[in-house]
């Protein structure tokens, strides 16, 4: 997978992933930003006010909650301030998988934990990020 890089503006969503356990920071993305990324859940670096945090986003229409509004969300490992109106800047490291539907929030809040802790794994270089490696 090639590496890309998005930025963008923290903007107010549904608080749902706060209440799930996963607050993220969703990005209303720069006009000259490519889409060129396919919808899915990635493992990220997010540079937040000049420090870089690992993470992991979904890019896509969050087919389990969602009304088919293409979002990008990031969960920012280890964070927890307030950025709304804040540009942030994300690099994707590898891609986990194609979002799912899932048949309830508790089998989602499974499968975050679990790509959580794959995500992890990868920016600590336990894993390797390139699946083809």
């Amino acid at each position: 997978m090639n590496k890309f890089s998005l930025s963008g503006t923290v903007i107010h969503g549904n608080h749902l992933g706060r209440t799930l356990g996963y607050p993220t920071a969703n990005l209303d993305l720069d006009p000259e930003t490519p889409l060129t990324y396919s919808f899915g859940v990635y493992v990220v670096k997010a540079l937040v006010r000049g420090r870089e945090y690992g993470g992991m986003a979904n890019f896509g229409i969050r087919p389990t909650i969602s009304d088919n509004h293409v979002t990008v969300e990031v969960h920012i490992f280890d964070f927890d301030s307030d950025i709304y109106g804040e540009r942030i800047y994300v690099e994707v490291v590898r891609r986990l998988r194609d979002e799912e539907k899932f048949d309830s929030l508790e089998a989602l809040v499974t499968k975050m934990d679990q790509d959580r802790n794959e995500a992890r794994k990868i920016l600590s270089g336990i894993i390797n990020p390139d699946p083809d490696a």
